[in-house]
């Protein structure tokens, strides 16, 4: 019986984040509703709601996801590698993800709820190179303070280049992968 409440929360995660995705593509991120979300993947409200809070609480999770299989990923390709090659590799990664998707990164820029959607996509980038450091952490590398302050200083940094080269493009793409390989490169030594 497990497996069929299972399977239909994945199979409701899947036709919401495929609504959303489509939604996403033509509608600013500010008109997307739940009410219509819902409707758009054939999803009762009630079932949204047994799930998340709001769409910025579905927002997060579709975040998270993203972010986790990036990681899983980025891990792969970066097995005996570097802090700095993980970090490094993991900022391409997210590029080369808004690059692939311009119709929804256009809409998430120029929403009025921008600030409320940055916090979400750093709140998780943030939680997923803190849990990284651990796992370097409990391999035997050391850093100079602890992973959550070296997780926000890094975070922050990588988030302002990207919003340079996103939204106010003041940097191109390759400039702000320079920049970040530069710092870290002064970081690590």
């Amino acid at each position: 019986m497990n497996n069929k409440i299972d399977l239909r929360v994945i199979k409701t995660y899947e036709k919401l984040t495929a609504a959303f995705g489509e939604m996403m593509r033509s509608v600013p991120f500010d008109d997307v509703t739940v009410f219509d979300l819902c409707e758009k993947a054939d999803i009762r409200r009630a079932t949204f709601y047994k799930h998340f809070n709001d769409k910025y609480d579905f927002f997060k999770s579709i975040v998270g996801i993203i972010l986790t299989n990036m990681d899983k990923k980025v891990c792969a390709i970066t097995k005996n590698s570097s802090t700095k090659d993980y970090i490094l590799i993991f900022v391409k990664e997210i590029i080369n993800y808004l690059n692939e998707r311009p119709k929804i990164l256009s809409n998430m820029l120029k929403s009025n709820a921008f600030p409320v959607i940055f916090d979400i996509i750093t709140g998780c980038t943030h939680e997923s190179l803190e849990n990284h450091l651990k796992s370097e952490i409990e391999e035997g590398m050391v850093f100079a303070t602890d992973p959550d302050i070296f997780a926000s200083f890094i975070n922050g940094g990588i988030a302002t280049l990207l919003i340079d080269c996103f939204k106010k493009r003041n940097l191109t793409e390759q400039e702000v992968i320079a920049k970040i390989e530069e710092i870290l490169n002064k970081i690590f030594g």
